[in-house]
């Protein structure tokens, strides 16, 4: 689909060429009013200087010397100061409902990212208690995000941290075994900081069932109890996201890390590099040096690690895997993160351009609009099992991409959970399924070979194909943004214009040979509905 654009390109390099332009630069664009055209170019501003000339004049030059293939596009002609338009031809436009049905599985796929090596880290939360609602919009952008560059042709993996180490798991083993000594009538407090939620005392119980009173007197049991309870809860989590059709490539432990003695050989390695400097008998690593605002304690006083250390192993670890593109989507109180991190890395002699953080915004739940804070179990944020229990992984999935991750995400309970038009994840899949409705009233079977596509010259059936057409810029866009909610517009825009297609233009009560092109034209707008749909992890239904 980016055969019009290249062609544009090369045609317009060429002229350029002739005129002693050595490297033309041409950038192509979709102008904002669509009465200008499908494309159009600002080249001869961009060279006006090189070529000692008015843009406008240059434009009129490049007008002239065109050579381009009217089966695929024609020039509007010269605007404003020297912008030049360009408009799809029919038969181009006809073409794309034959890719769709030609390359149905693949439709809107490329191989702009073939070769690139991309690791995406999301969710990793803590493995203290059950995913809440914060880590399901983590969820969906990533795993979305994932279907999206490997759809354009790179090589995607997915991975979860597991934070198994450390003075959370302390807590963790502290709160189970307050609650389980508490179920055997002995007194016994959850320490500060611990976890308080009904999952914890829901675990004990377990616990008491199941083992009795065993670990009631034993001096090691809040540690015993603290690896069960992570273990718990890393399982709960696997098999929440697989509900939520996500499937991590890795599940990375902080443990696997403290057990190889990476952490220790990650800060020999800063101080082979000099990076490390002592104060008040802790141990500082000079990010300030390397970008960052300040330096950071990587070892106390005690001579323990502070939690920065085994992340900056963990990322080194990552940077030695050979991703050309390493991304973390962290939540909005993690804004000093990228600078601190990239600094660590600049340290160990890594190139830190190959590593992003997104900072994935808070999410707002509304009932009716009214806000919902509270967890019914946790007592704290709702659970991800429990909203997916009330709206459904399709309109879970949706809802957590209609926004972009920069900006907070209102989730209306009520709304995601209405079977009408006003609900957006409905609205597209309704569309589906009304095209599968299609082919069950006519009396031809669903085209399966494209045919009289020529006849599809009606305005509407044009902006249906132009829509269909712009899939593979949508997704380069969401991958290039780090950003999937342009799918979701995506998928709203050709939703309402086939709407206003069969509005306009009858399917199954005109002459064979229209009816055939019509058909496959909505054949073609449902592999792309369905297309659009499973990347982002959505169904696509066709009965509702």
């Amino acid at each position: 689909m980016k055969r019009v654009h290249e062609h544009i390109q090369s045609a317009i390099s060429n002229v350029l060429a002739k005129q002693g332009v050595s490297s033309p630069t041409v950038t192509l664009e979709k102008p904002r009013d669509p009465a200008h055209g499908d494309i159009a170019t600002n080249a001869a501003l961009v060279h006006a200087k090189l070529l000692g000339k008015p843009p406008r004049q240059i434009a009129e030059m490049i007008v002239a010397g065109l050579d381009l293939d009217e089966g695929l596009c024609k020039c509007e002609g010269v605007a404003g100061p020297g912008f030049i338009n360009f408009r799809f031809a029919d038969k181009y436009l006809q073409s794309i409902a034959a890719l769709a049905i030609n390359r149905s599985d693949e439709f809107g796929d490329s191989r702009d990212l073939s070769g690139k090596r991309i690791l995406i880290e999301f969710v990793s939360a803590n493995p203290t208690g059950p995913l809440n609602v914060v880590s399901a919009r983590a969820a969906a952008v990533g795993d979305s995000l994932k279907r999206i560059f490997t759809a354009l042709g790179a090589e995607c993996d997915s991975e979860f941290y597991v934070n198994d180490a450390g003075n959370q798991v302390e807590l963790l083993g502290k709160s189970v075994y307050a609650r389980y000594a508490n179920i055997f009538g002995r007194e016994s407090e959850i320490p500060e900081g611990g976890y308080h939620g009904e999952y914890i005392t829901e675990f004990a119980s377990s616990l008491a069932e199941q083992q009795g009173d065993r670990f009631l007197n034993d001096p090691d049991a809040a540690e015993k109890l603290g690896v069960l309870a992570i273990e718990r809860h890393v399982s709960m989590h696997e098999k929440s996201l697989a509900i939520f059709r996500v499937e991590m490539d890795n599940w990375f432990r902080e443990s696997s890390l403290r057990k190889s003695g990476s952490e220790w050989k990650a800060l020999e390695a800063l101080e082979r590099r000099g990076a490390i400097f002592d104060k008040d008998g802790a141990k500082f690593v000079r990010t300030s040096e390397f970008g960052d605002g300040q330096d950071w304690v990587v070892v106390t006083s005690q001579g323990k690690p502070t939690y920065f250390l085994p992340d900056i192993a963990y990322h080194w670890d990552k940077f030695r895997r050979g991703y050309h593109h390493i991304i973390d989507i962290l939540g909005p109180d993690h804004h000093a993160y990228l600078t601190k991190m990239a600094a660590a890395m600049k340290a160990l002699g890594e190139d830190s351009s190959r590593l992003e953080i997104m900072l994935l915004q808070h999410i707002n739940l509304l009932r009716d609009g009214e806000p919902v804070k509270m967890s019914k179990r946790a007592g704290k944020l709702i659970e991800m099992d429990e909203l997916l229990e009330e709206v459904g992984v399709d309109a879970a999935r949706y809802f957590f991409l209609l926004r972009r991750t920069s900006t907070p995400l209102d989730f209306d309970i009520e709304l995601a959970k209405r079977q009408s038009d006003d609900n957006p994840v409905f609205y597209v899949q309704y569309a589906h399924a009304r095209i599968e409705s299609i082919f069950r009233r006519s009396e031809v079977p669903v085209p399966e070979i494209p045919e009289n596509l020529e006849l599809l010259t009606h305005e509407e059936e044009l902006v249906l194909l132009r829509r269909l057409r712009e899939l593979n810029d949508v997704l380069y866009e969401c991958a290039f943004s780090r950003d999937p909610h342009a799918l979701t517009n995506w998928l709203r825009e050709v939703s309402a214009q086939f709407h206003r297609f069969y509005h306009h233009c009858r399917v199954l009560t005109t002459p064979p040979e229209l009816q055939a092109a019509r058909l496959c034209l909505c054949r073609a707008t449902q592999i792309a509905l369905q297309r659009g749909l499973t990347l982002c992890g959505v169904s696509a239904p066709t009965e509702m």
